[in-house]
């Protein structure tokens, strides 16, 4: 699987693979942190900082629904 781990998504976006993403939020509110995002869901604003936070993929994993052994 070839991915851009340069690319960042915003809230609201489509996740366009599923895997890991580093979030980057406000500076004034959290660190980065990493999350779990699912193929197709829309990246979701902060409760804290609203649509700052950018999401960046850190490693691609294919959802388990998705994969052909467990279908």
């Amino acid at each position: 699987m070839a991915f851009d781990t340069t690319k960042q998504y915003k809230p609201g976006e489509k996740c366009e693979a599923s895997g890991i993403y580093q979030v980057t939020h406000d500076r004034n509110h959290t660190a980065e942190h990493e999350v779990t995002v699912v193929l197709g869901e829309p990246f979701p604003p902060c409760n804290h900082c609203g649509h700052h936070p950018r999401f960046r993929v850190v490693r691609q994993a294919q959802h388990i629904k998705h994969h052909e052994h467990f279908k």
